[in-house]
């Protein structure tokens, strides 16, 4: 594998030059390496990107790559301006909508696309030797991306619209020119999934979520973290939405929800900005319905949803209790289930459907522990309808 992996990189024997026109006569497949930084208004980037650009770990690193040391002024005066277009040639700097920053190490192909660039955290306090690292890491993936589409070349139908987001897909790599064009080419009717993969980034619904009934969102956005051709920064973003969604429909009454969105959004990728900001949802998020504080429309629970009641609970000795429910406003509140839990062991339950109104009756169900309970529990179900929340009241336990 270590052989397979070296074949990938051709002989090392980087050059140097000032200026496009210098490169072409010594232009090879592994294209070019700009190094840019800030000229007169970041003089640390100056002197740190010049060390890199003369370090023999970065230059054989490089391989056969024409090397340029790119100087550029803030606000250019004509002169800067023609010094730069000498220098740059064919060659483009970043997008200026693009996530880039200065210094950098710019990677372009043989053809003057750029296809990889490092900036950022990596080049703040750089190191020779990782940068070194990062670079020859990047060419091998570019060249990994050659392979794929020279392999996509020689396919057609679905199998090549797999191997062109497979393409897409390759570690701090830009994606193919024209991809989008090529896969639909491939797939007309986009039959393995390909296209609406690539484009896919938070929503597969578009413009319909908002006039889609929760429960049915949900069911679209549990498809999109399954399927198999997001990545895993596709599926992060779709757990942040359905997070989004849940909060802004229901208040902290979709707490177990959220919960479970930012688990699963944590367990996809623990280190990532995503996955460190589940904890900070579940800690401010997932309140949930209180004991004390009762129910109301910002903390009702979704829908058919158990929901545990949060708080300390007055349950602990074998006996029979009830859980009162008292409207104090709003709607009528539908309540399906009640299930009290000695940890993760059902105790009791009752089921049935009561439709609870203002009305000064007395509203409870029963539950009944044989035995001491040493982790109390109790799972509410509320049955009321998405646009049939505004209903609030308080809850009461009390022991026969």
């Amino acid at each position: 594998m270590c052989l397979a992996a070296a074949s990938l990189l051709p002989a090392q024997a980087a050059t140097k030059v000032t200026t496009y026109e210098q490169a072409q006569a010594r232009l090879t497949d592994d294209g070019y390496l700009l190094f840019i930084y800030g000229q007169g208004w970041d003089k640390r980037a100056e002197e740190l990107t010049k060390a890199l650009y003369n370090s023999p770990a970065v230059t054989k690193a490089a391989g056969n790559a024409v090397m340029m040391l790119v100087p550029l002024p803030e606000s250019m005066t004509d002169a800067q301006k023609a010094q730069l277009e000498k220098t740059m040639g064919k060659l483009q700097l970043p997008h200026v909508h693009s996530k880039h920053s200065f210094p950098a190490i710019v990677m372009y192909d043989k053809n003057g696309r750029q296809y990889s660039i490092i900036c950022g955290p990596a080049m703040v306090y750089p190191d020779a030797t990782r940068i070194a690292r990062v670079i020859t890491v990047r060419r091998e993936n570019f060249a990994k991306q050659q392979q794929i589409l020279a392999a996509a070349a020689e396919t057609q139908g679905e199998e090549r619209a797999r191997l062109l987001l497979h393409a897409c897909r390759i570690d701090n790599i830009e994606r193919p020119d024209r991809i989008q064009q090529l896969i639909k080419e491939a797939d007309p009717e986009d039959k393995a999934g390909c296209l609406a993969a690539l484009n896919f980034y938070n929503n597969p619904l578009g413009d319909k979520v908002d006039s889609t009934p929760l429960p049915d969102v949900l069911k679209e956005m549990d498809k999109a973290i399954a399927n198999p051709l997001h990545t895993v920064q596709q599926k992060q973003n779709a757990c942040a939405f359905a997070i989004g969604t849940i909060r802004r429909r229901t208040g902290s009454g979709g707490s177990e929800l959220i919960r479970h969105y930012a688990e699963q959004m944590k367990a996809l990728d623990p280190d990532s900005v995503l996955g460190r900001s589940a904890d900070v949802v579940i800690r401010d998020w997932t309140q949930g319905l209180q004991f004390v504080r009762g129910w109301a429309p910002e903390s009702l629970p979704i829908q058919g949803v158990p929901t545990q009641l949060q708080g300390r609970l007055p349950i602990g000795e074998a006996g029979t209790y009830k859980l009162h429910f008292k409207p104090t406003g709003g709607n009528k509140a539908i309540i399906t289930r009640v299930a009290l839990y000695d940890g993760d062991k059902l105790i009791a339950e009752e089921v049935r459907t009561t439709e609870i109104a203002d009305n000064g009756q007395d509203h409870f169900y029963t539950l009944t522990a044989a035995e001491e309970v040493k982790q109390p529990r109790l799972l509410v179900t509320f049955d009321n309808a998405e646009n049939n929340r505004d209903t609030r009241g308080k809850f009461f336990i009390t022991k026969d």
